[in-house]
């Protein structure tokens, strides 16, 4: 032990009291965690569901229909890559808003991305979510270590800790990634010996290796008679009373650091002046001291270059609660809420296999009187065809005494609600998990396979508060680790990073012509959000493309030319990568293919321009171009005599065209004056016929009255 940790060793009492405490807020979800996952994973069946089991004469069976469910959820997963941007933060300057830090940003996206996406991380991401699926909670650490042991250039690593359960955070942090609270700390253990070869055996002089009384162990016996220690790395936060200044050049940088750095300038003799101060004011800055401490001691104390706790919570669908005045927060498992179905479907197969298991073999019963001797055999063997014959009387010689003749056992049959039960536990654990089977409607109409694929992702949308839980912690991972570029990264070096395209290289950096990674974290803003990668997806954007480009041939031409990698990207097939590798290359060759055939279109059109110089006597540079412009001339006053005659030719076709009409509307005004006029003489005459008439019938009366 050093010096430093002895500075501290009164404070002990109290840091053991914090953890203790938050220990025991936190032991329901502990509990429950570890109970889940033996649930799911192991056995669905407690020791004493067994001894029940035991004591009814049952068989001990079950059924677990909830792993499926939860690796589901895992595989699906499996095949998601979630979406990582970075951006430049709200507020930042414009004049920092230049190339050099448009690069960087691109450096540290496409770093951060190799790093959390990455399938050479053991699958970190995968089995964090797998405890948030099964136990309702995980956890990520971030820190630094050397490159190798020979190494002294550190990296930044992303785990898991030792052990999720033994993560201990603030009761009063209220943010999923609990790095609102005061503290956290992580418990782990060590052997007696590696605890004594790391700090001395004065570290475990005064250990007793019992039993504590809050919960929590700080020293035991395992099975194997090994002494085991608990060691707690345990963050706080330290407020530090600071002044900040804000430079000409948009950074905002603290006092004590700006007037080191006016120091070094000016020692370096620049001519240039530095940035001046523009503005200052006082703030409240956080650095997070570590302290390491066991049962009896503390073994060491620093300030470390966090500037966020370095593990994080992963919550996965968490609920706050209000019990007795107390907010409690309560984790909760994928499968939480099927525990009674699950426990329901045990025992009604529990009960169908005792009910098979106590299924009556006899076949016959039949009076020992009437059952000859030499039949016995015959009625206890009924599995070979034979003959069975009985005595109907007594006594042959007696008919008075008759026997009852044998009978067939009629089974009793097993109750029919022991196997609807059986059966429906599985729809209710659909309904309950709201995962079910795209298959089973809510219609019996026919679907098509468009349908049942976006159904198919539908049927999952349960399962979202979990991918949020997890893309909230990840993104507080992914701030933390930015952070700590700028401070650890400071040598040229190179950096794995995975482009957008899915591309893997590695890059320079902190070298002369390439992106130094001195920027300020505060300018950089990280956001991670799900991504939309699954495979049924995929499939359903493929068959979009296809029909797009069927309906609309510009849109297939364009795909065809320009949206190979895209359609690679939506394909799921093994060795898809080198497809993809491959296909650029294939663009690459098509691209020169298209400049030599431009070029030699260029050449051709050289040749057959000096082919017709040499017929033309080969005239100068300046003749052939007079020539041109000539021939221009001419050709435009051709084309505007033709439009002349074009425009005469129009006006004779309209003006005809009017004549026409005009002449037509002189003929129809003829025929109706025409018509008028017939009209008119057929009512002369028709009147004058009358006249006549009426005469005639006067002359007619006139005539009888002389007479």
């Amino acid at each position: 032990m050093g010096e430093v940790a002895k500075k501290y060793q009164d404070k002990l009492p109290e840091l053991k009291k914090t953890v203790e405490q938050a220990y025991i807020a936190n032991r329901a979800n502990v509990d429950r965690y570890n109970e889940f996952m033996r649930y799911v994973f192991k056995s669905t069946l407690t020791d004493d569901d067994i001894a029940t089991l035991a004591d009814r004469n049952m068989p001990t069976v079950e059924f677990n229909i909830l792993e499926a469910y939860v690796n589901r959820l895992r595989g699906e997963f499996a095949k998601q890559q979630p979406s990582l941007t970075v951006r430049a933060a709200d507020g930042v300057s414009l004049d920092m808003l230049d190339e050099s830090f448009t690069d960087t940003i691109e450096v540290v996206e496409a770093h951060l991305r190799a790093t959390f996406l990455d399938s050479s991380n053991d699958m970190l991401n995968y089995k964090v979510f797998t405890d948030m699926a099964a136990g309702g909670f995980s956890a990520m650490k971030v820190y630094t270590d050397y490159v190798n042991p020979k190494s002294f250039e550190q990296k930044i690593c992303v785990d898991r800790p030792y052990n999720v359960t033994m993560v201990v955070p603030d009761p009063m942090a209220v943010k999923s990634h609990k790095g609102d609270g005061k503290f956290i700390a992580e418990l782990y253990p060590m052997t007696k010996e590696e605890c004594e070869d790391k700090w001395g055996k004065s570290v475990t002089k005064d250990i007793k290796y019992t039993r504590g009384l809050s919960g929590l162990e700080w020293s035991f016996i395992t099975e194997r008679k090994e002494n085991i220690v608990l060691v707690c790395e345990y963050y706080e936060k330290k407020p530090i009373r600071t002044k900040i200044v804000q430079l000409s050049n948009g950074k905002v940088v603290t006092r004590k650091d700006y007037d080191k750095f006016v120091e070094e300038w000016n020692e370096f003799g620049g001519i240039e002046q530095p940035p001046i101060v523009l503005r200052e004011r006082w703030t409240v800055l956080e650095t997070i001291c570590r302290y390491r401490f066991c049962e009896s001691t503390v073994l060491d104390y620093d300030e470390t270059d966090y500037k966020y706790f370095p593990i994080v919570y992963f919550d996965g669908n968490g609920v706050t609660l209000n019990e007795a005045g107390a907010f409690v927060h309560m984790t909760k498992p994928y499968v939480y809420n099927a525990l009674g179905i699950q426990r329901l479907k045990n025992f009604a197969g529990q009960s169908l296999g005792n009910e098979l298991d106590s299924t009556i073999q006899h076949k016959i019963v039949a009076a020992i009187e009437s059952i000859p001797t030499d039949y016995q055999e015959a009625y206890q063997d009924l599995q070979h065809a034979n003959t069975l014959l009985y005595n109907h009387f007594l006594d042959t010689n007696n008919p008075d005494v008759t026997l009852p003749p044998p009978r067939e056992i009629t089974r009793t049959p097993i109750p029919p609600e022991i196997a609807q039960t059986f059966r429906m536990s599985d729809e209710m654990t659909q309904m309950i998990l709201g995962s079910y089977d795209p298959s089973n409607g809510v219609s019996n109409a026919p679907m098509s396979g468009v349908a049942f694929a976006r159904s198919a992702i539908m049927s999952n949308g349960a399962s979202l508060p979990y991918l949020v839980g997890f893309t909230q912690g990840l993104n507080r991972v992914a701030e933390i680790f930015t952070d700590l570029i700028p401070k650890y990264y400071r040598t040229p070096r190179t950096l794995p990073v995975l482009l957008p395209d899915g591309k893997r290289e590695y890059m320079e950096v902190n070298k002369k012509g390439s992106i130094y990674m001195d920027f300020d974290s505060e300018a950089l803003q990280i956001n991670i959000e799900t991504g939309v990668n699954f495979a049924m997806q995929k499939e359903i954007a493929l068959q979009t493309i296809v029909s797009l480009s069927q309906s609309i041939p510009k849109f297939g031409e364009f795909i065809a030319s320009s949206g190979l990698q895209t359609i690679l990207d939506n394909i799921d097939i093994r060795g898809i990568d080198g497809l993809k590798r491959k296909a650029e290359e294939f663009e690459q060759q098509q691209q020169q293919a298209a400049q030599m055939q431009m070029q030699q279109q260029a050449q051709m059109s050289q040749m057959q321009m000096a082919q017709l110089q040499k017929e033309l006597n080969a005239p100068t540079e300046t003749e052939l171009g007079q020539m041109l412009v000539e021939e221009k001339a001419r050709n435009d006053a051709a084309n505007v005599a033709i439009r002349e005659r074009d425009s005469e030719t129009r006006f004779i076709d309209v003006m005809a065209k009017i004549d026409n009409n005009q002449a037509q509307n002189e003929l129809k005004a003829a025929q109706i004056d025409a018509e008028n006029t017939r009209s008119a003489i057929e009512a002369v005459m028709e009147i004058a016929e009358e006249a006549r008439e009426m005469r005639r019938e006067g002359s007619e009366k006139l005539d009888s009255e002389r007479d």
